[in-house]
């Protein structure tokens, strides 16, 4: 992915308009050229990646943003690995999964404060208009600059969150919910 040794900030999704990537690449550009990390954008090609691209090349960061197109397991996981942040600006989510997948793995996360994502956050992440450019570039470069101590408070707070979204609370939950419909009958 040519990311050498510049910082990495990681945001898994679609390429697809409501994913708000037009805003991530608009507040990558307002971040310091000399201390801006590179954006990866993994996700199967779609017809507004050449937006995407468009957009890079308009604000000026188009060395600063990969576009990978299908990446295998293992390259997801090495994105996780080298990831300093995870940033998810989507304008609507009906859960939010990469956000506790980023958290599962101990990456920091900064995400929308739209839709289900703060519920799915909770107070693990940093959250942020994404309708707010400046919001967002804000949101990285607080992620990036924390000290050691602080990243490692933001990882236990992610880890923490993440271990409220297992599969065995869904099922159980899933049953409450339909005893109490059943009118508490098992």
């Amino acid at each position: 992915f040519e990311l050498g040794e510049r910082r990495v900030v990681l945001s898994l999704s679609a390429k697809r308009p409501h994913k708000n990537l037009l805003a991530l690449i608009g507040a990558l550009a307002l971040l310091p050229a000399e201390d801006r990390p590179l954006l990866v954008l993994p996700g199967y090609p779609t017809a507004h990646e050449a937006e995407l691209r468009q957009r890079a090349v308009s604000a000026g960061v188009v060395g600063d943003v990969r576009f990978p197109a299908w990446v295998s397991a293992a390259e997801v996981e090495g994105l996780w690995a080298v990831a300093e942040a995870f940033v998810f600006p989507s304008l609507y989510e009906g859960f939010g999964l990469p956000v506790l997948e980023a958290m599962a793995r101990g990456v920091p996360v900064a995400c929308s404060n739209a839709s289900s994502l703060p519920e799915v956050a909770g107070d693990a992440a940093l959250l942020f208009d994404p309708h707010d450019e400046r919001a967002i570039a804000g949101a990285i470069e607080t992620l990036l600059s924390q000290d050691e101590a602080a990243r490692a408070r933001t990882r236990a707070r992610g880890l923490a969150q993440a271990e409220r979204f297992t599969w065995q609370r869904t099922a159980r939950l899933m049953l409450e919910s339909y005893s109490r419909a059943l009118g508490g009958r098992p």
